[in-house]
């Protein structure tokens, strides 16, 4: 049980089931996808729509990537539930990426690393964080970028830790952490703060460490539909954090969120950006608080600031990402809106939504 990664534990979606929980379990492990029926899941066994499937099955393909309707609607449910949901971070469609663009070998390297325990040299559940051997925790990795400045990756979401003089602030408290204040605290040995670049819940899993915290209040009522509690200190766009010879400038980018927002790090000249800015990522688009429209105006004025920034940090995908994105995005999102965007139908947790990937990036839209 030591290291079970390898070539026959990938699944045709790409999800590495070596890393699944009833595959780490110390009697009767699940064989993984491929393997014969006895000891899997009922779901996997009898209603997993991917294994299950017809097509793959009629043209003896390996991965779901060599459909010509992938990815399917089966496909972007596994893709947003692992990515999403589970404390470890998880993509089929990165992982089918990785082999096909690295090689099995090198791909299975890659998984050993992401996945094996740093203590004991056991497998790590994605479902759980938890090492199968020594029983560690795992899920947020905190990687220090400066002297004063640190970002945690928490899955799919990162978060970060700025520090002044007198005080420290947290951007986010992440998706899966429960604890996001005490690594704050051990890291600076300050006071510790926290903002919310918006209101979703893969930004504010640890909130309710804090009594009160920095939020735009045009998102307060999608924060407050979860019963969710704690103070908002309102925050608007030209407002200034001072963190003690660290000064912090909000700008508000609706579109996202109705209360969405940025953090100009003035003096480190980066941009904290939350959801709104992110390459080769989904922006999600979809839904009654986001709007295309003032999406697009954010950008725009966002594009007669790039002046202020050399580099983008943003909450998904690729890091760090830099100014020349902007305009890019901002013409993909009038690409969609003019109706000259390309966009492929799926269905996501029940509903169905428009797909237009960019190439860079992805929107997911309302249909």
């Amino acid at each position: 049980m030591q290291n079970i990664i390898s070539a026959n534990m990938i699944a045709p979606c790409g999800l590495d089931c070596a890393v699944c929980k009833r595959a780490l379990t110390g009697t009767d492990p699940c064989p993984g996808c491929l393997g014969p029926d006895e000891n899997k899941p009922e779901f996997c066994r009898e209603r997993c729509g991917i294994i299950l499937c017809g097509k793959r099955a009629e043209n003896s393909w390996k991965y779901c990537d060599e459909c010509p309707d992938y990815p399917c609607a089966d496909v972007m449910e596994k893709e947003n539930r692992y990515t999403s949901k589970y404390p470890l971070y998880e993509s089929p469609g990165e992982n089918l990426r990785g082999i096909r663009g690295l090689g099995m070998e090198k791909f299975l390297e890659n998984e050993r690393e992401k996945f094996t325990c740093k203590e004991c040299g056991h497998v790590v559940s994605v479902h759980t964080g938890v090492c199968s051997g020594c029983g560690r925790q795992y899920g947020a990795q905190v990687i220090r970028v400066s002297d004063d400045t640190w970002r945690i990756e928490n899955g799919m979401v990162r978060f970060f830790l700025l520090k002044g003089t007198e005080k420290a602030l947290l951007i986010d408290s992440g998706m899966t952490v429960r604890h996001a204040k005490q690594i704050a605290s051990a890291l600076t040995g300050l006071p510790v703060f926290l903002l919310n670049t918006h209101a979703d819940g893969d930004h504010t899993g640890g909130n309710g460490q804090f009594e009160s915290f920095y939020m735009h209040p045009a998102d307060e009522a999608q924060y407050r539909q979860d019963g969710k509690t704690g103070r908002v200190i309102p925050v608007a766009d030209g407002d200034e954090i001072d963190l003690g010879g660290r000064v912090l400038k909000i700008i508000h980018l609706p579109g996202h969120t109705p209360g969405s927002i940025a953090v100009l790090d003035v003096s480190h000249r980066v941009l904290i950006s939350g959801d709104p800015i992110q390459e080769h990522g989904h922006i999600f688009m979809f839904g009654e608080h986001r709007n295309m429209n003032d999406y697009i105006a954010s950008l725009e004025a966002l594009e007669k600031r790039t002046g202020e920034f050399d580099e983008i940090w943003p909450s998904h995908a690729d890091f760090p990402i830099y100014p020349g994105c902007i305009p890019k995005l901002r013409e993909g999102a009038e690409k969609i809106v003019n109706g000259k965007a390309a966009g492929k139908e799926t269905e996501f947790f029940g509903r169905k939504i428009m797909v237009y990937d960019l190439g860079f990036t992805a929107f997911l839209c309302a249909e």
